[in-house]
């Protein structure tokens, strides 16, 4: 039976096989059998190995373009207040000094004082010049009676206009010399030059003090100035006389006015100086003390975000990473508010794609793929 099988096979194969191939010699045949089955199997492994190599490409520039969670935020218009980080400084500070060298004879203050203008603050030793000033006033008072006899002999005739100049130059010469040596008693009492508070103390008794050494700080308490940096896209909203207010670190707020604000902007920040001049009275403010200025400002378009989306630069300017055909960019934002109702900021534009998530795992220029989040989808 098996037999019988074997040989219709053989018939069915002799008939299909073509004329060459029957024609063809054994070994022949199986050597173009072999070949034949080699090429198939290295062009299959072939465009295998190739389809794998393009996939792994993909796979590999999709998986070093990272991703970011972004979300889309709207600008609106805000009623609020532009708050600028800043400190408080004395409008009026000056190191009180010696006009005249001498030893310090007493001191008329201590640390902490409230003093008023021209009260002695360093009394230094006299030494001669009390004396001097007593010889100036009796050269004058000399110079003075000469000048008069003259006088009368040119009324008589018998003294020549010449002689009589000559007298007269004598005459403004002794004042000067006594004015000069009155000075120069009056400086040996260093006297304070404005009211204020006594701030610092340079000398003690005994010391010796040159010219220009310094026996006193002292600060006018009133105005003071709360001072900071405004940044470019604020810096048109402000202008000098506009109310302002200062938050200090303990707590309490001052109100006051906007006193000056810079034409020219810092080279490095791109900032505009900020002076607010506040109110006084009771001497309660301290100069270098940390204070939020803060600028009533109208027609804002400002954007709430989350505190943790923001970034510096490496410059140091507080900004947000936005995402722009694929590409990222920083935008520089200013904080108007940050209260119960979220943080406000300008310098983000209407319809901003956000980076909210991986910020800081990428840079400007960075090509990233977005991915929007659900609570903006």
């Amino acid at each position: 039976m098996l037999g019988n099988m074997l040989i219709a096979l053989r018939r069915f194969w002799d008939r299909i096989q073509p004329g060459f191939w029957r024609r063809m010699k054994p070994s022949y045949r199986a050597a173009t059998a072999i070949t034949i089955l080699v090429v198939l199997w290295i062009g299959s492994g072939v465009l295998s190995v190739g389809g794998a190599k393009q996939s792994d490409d993909a796979n590999g520039k999709s998986a070093q373009m990272p991703s970011v969670q972004v979300e889309r935020f709207a600008a609106q218009d805000r009623n609020a207040s532009i708050t600028v980080r800043g400190r408080t400084q004395a409008l009026h500070s000056v190191d009180v000094k010696a006009e005249v060298d001498g030893v310090v004879q007493a001191l008329h203050f201590e640390k902490g004082d409230f003093v008023k203008a021209g009260q002695v603050l360093c009394e230094l030793k006299t030494n001669d010049r009390a004396a001097k000033l007593d010889q100036a006033r009796a050269q004058l008072a000399e110079t003075d009676q000469k000048y008069k006899a003259n006088i009368a002999l040119d009324k008589e005739g018998y003294l020549a206009k010449t002689l009589l100049a000559e007298s007269a130059t004598a005459l403004e010469a002794a004042r000067a010399n006594e004015r000069t040596m009155a000075i120069d008693l009056a400086n040996t009492q260093i006297r304070a030059p404005f009211d204020g508070l006594v701030d610092d103390r340079y000398v003690n008794v005994g010391d010796y003090m040159a010219i220009a050494d310094k026996c006193a700080l002292l600060v006018a308490p009133q105005p003071f100035l709360a001072i900071g940096m405004v940044s470019e896209h604020d810096v048109s909203s402000i202008k000098p006389g506009d109310p302002a207010s200062a938050t200090l670190v303990t707590g309490e707020t001052v109100q006051g006015h906007v006193r000056f604000i810079g034409d020219r902007a810092d080279t490095t920040t791109r900032t505009f100086r900020l002076e607010v001049e506040l109110p006084n009275p009771d001497a309660k403010l301290r100069d270098g003390v940390s204070a939020d200025i803060h600028l009533p400002v109208r027609n804002l378009k400002a954007a709430r975000i989350s505190p943790g989306i923001l970034v510096l630069d490496d410059n140091g300017v507080v900004g947000v990473r936005t995402v722009e055909s694929g590409v990222v960019h920083f935008k520089p934002v200013q904080i108007v508010s940050d209260g119960p109702d979220g943080m406000w900021v300008t310098g983000i534009a209407d319809g901003a794609v956000v980076i909210t998530v991986g910020q800081e795992f990428v840079s400007e220029g960075s090509r990233v793929k977005s991915v929007l989040s659900k609570a903006r989808a």
